[in-house]
């Protein structure tokens, strides 16, 4: 997801190999401070391999779709499906409490949990393929998933908005790769013929095929495989795989490169919202907009700092002018400043003015040099943990692009 079109962007970037239908309205991303995953194609000495993504923290997207699918039974709960295990699962849970929304599950071996902060609302844990199915199905009305398994499974159903999708290939450093260095000089490799094509190990069977093919492979069959994917082409069993990957510590590893016009798409968590469930349920529409306010609210504060030091001064706009004379200590919107009262010989006066700023962290030391050249003492800093806008801009591009506006006014 992009958070708003804040600095958390959505990536969803066109990728000629993907096709998919219009019903996909709207994107969300960004869930806590991730980390990027690529979906790229590799080889490995005279064969091929696409090197394994490993996770990272994620951005989340909220991506209103799914479906057209069923109708919406006529059950009360609103569920909300999330991943079950793996790295995922976990960011998954850290960034719900980092949001004040606590998964409390009776037994850990119990497919169903509740978040106490949200009323009539089921969590259930699923792999994320089955999330993407049910939400297809309504038997979900909400899911967080990784974006290459919603692209996977959710495809017939939905379609993003043009953002940010690339493809990456991923070949060895030697032997007959040696000198490739283009998916384009990959595909025309005379070694891939009728009689003997490239063979690609994946998980992902309509990606694959759809990337490869109008890449220009012409001779390529797809074996079904999942995980641990790198040593299909060691094995002799492919000759590429088609799989995630993160750092690239897993494909250098395997002897395995990134070439150019390698990666498939670039994937992030995902928040998804069955469009009927939206549409249909009031109750549903307003959990959306509490989980969307809660996200934004602090992925917002990430990496922000508030800053506060006393400053003397003749008068608040004074010290407003002096502050805002240096390029860090503007803040979000200029500085808060408020006097500051002590009593000298009897007489209560504001001989000090408070200055409150919000700086991001990588200006944070800067910031604070400048408040102290400017007269600025006493510095404290405290991280942001939320940012609350009037509005929050993904729950109004919801409503906009689904015309809620009568329902939801």
């Amino acid at each position: 997801m992009a958070l708003s079109r804040l600095q958390h962007p959505c990536y969803l970037q066109q990728c000629p190999s993907i096709s998919l239908p219009s019903s996909f309205p709207l994107r969300f991303s960004s869930i806590s401070s991730q980390r990027q995953r690529r979906l790229s194609v590799g080889v490995h000495t005279s064969s091929v391999a696409c090197c394994s993504l490993s996770q990272q923290e994620y951005q989340s997207q909220v991506l209103s779709s799914v479906t057209n699918g069923s109708p919406v039974s006529d059950r009360k709960e609103i569920r909300f499906g999330l991943p079950s295990k793996g790295r995922m699962a976990a960011d998954t849970l850290d960034l719900l409490k980092d949001c004040q929304l606590l998964v409390k599950q009776v037994n850990p071996r119990q497919y169903v949990a509740e978040i106490p902060q949200l009323t009539n609302l089921e969590v259930w844990f699923q792999r994320p393929k089955d999330i993407v199915r049910k939400l297809m199905s309504g038997d979900l009305d909400l899911g967080i998933v990784g974006f290459d398994t919603f692209s996977e499974f959710g495809l017939s159903y939905a379609k993003p908005e043009p953002d940010r999708w690339f493809a990456s290939q991923l070949i060895p450093k030697y032997g007959i790769f040696e000198n490739i260095n283009s998916l384009r000089e990959l595909a025309q490799m005379p070694q891939w013929t009728a009689e003997k094509p490239l063979r690609v190990a994946t998980g992902f069977n309509h990606l694959g095929p759809k990337f490869m093919k109008e890449n220009g492979f012409m001779h390529v069959t797809f074996s079904t495989a999942d995980g641990a994917l790198e040593a299909a082409p060691a094995m002799g069993i492919a000759d590429a795989i088609l799989d995630l990957v993160s750092s690239g510590t897993t494909l250098r590893e395997n002897n395995l490169k990134e070439i150019e016009g390698g990666v498939v798409l670039e994937s992030q968590a995902v928040l998804v919202a069955r469009r009927k469930s939206l549409i249909q349920r009031e109750d549903v529409r307003d959990i959306t907009k509490e989980i969307l306010e809660r996200f934004e609210a602090h992925l917002r504060a990430v990496g922000q700092f508030t800053v506060t030091a006393n400053m003397r001064g003749n008068s608040a706009e004074e010290v407003a002018a002096r502050v805002l004379s240096q390029p860090s200590l503007s803040g979000l919107q200029g500085p808060t400043v408020s006097p500051v009262f002590s009593k000298s010989d009897g007489k209560v006066a504001p001989d000090f003015y408070a200055v409150v700023i919000c700086v991001p962290k990588k200006a944070l030391y800067e910031s604070v040099q400048q408040l102290r050249e400017i007269g600025g003492s006493g510095v404290l800093v405290s991280p942001l943990t939320y940012i609350f806008e009037e509005l929050t801009p993904r729950w109004q591009e919801l409503v906009s692009k689904l015309e809620l506006q009568t329902l939801c006014s």
